[in-house]
């Protein structure tokens, strides 16, 4: 008889699927499996896309030190995208 997965423990997971059932849980794991089985995957240190960093920097007020920490971004690089966006309008009217 095969166990429910309620009978499942982290700790009858191998390896890294171990690790990732104590961040996101037991079921979530199970479908991160289902899904990705046999693939080997890479999580980019940038989690937002590009387009959204543009629409963050476009809100007034918009406080670039604590974008830089929500984001991942350096206030430098934030400072570089939000000139581009500038220039891109400036080439546009």
């Amino acid at each position: 008889m095969i166990a429910q997965n309620s009978d499942i423990n982290a700790s009858d997971l191998s390896g890294i699927y171990q690790d990732i059932a104590e961040v996101i849980g037991i079921e979530a794991t199970l479908k991160l499996y289902d899904n990705f089985k046999g693939l080997q995957i890479t999580f980019p240190k940038k989690l937002y896309s590009i387009g959204y960093v543009r629409k963050q920097l476009t809100y007034p007020n918009a406080d670039i030190k604590q974008l830089s920490k929500k984001l991942g971004y350096t206030e430098r690089r934030l400072r570089q995208i939000k000139k581009q966006e500038g220039d891109k309008d400036g080439e546009e009217k």
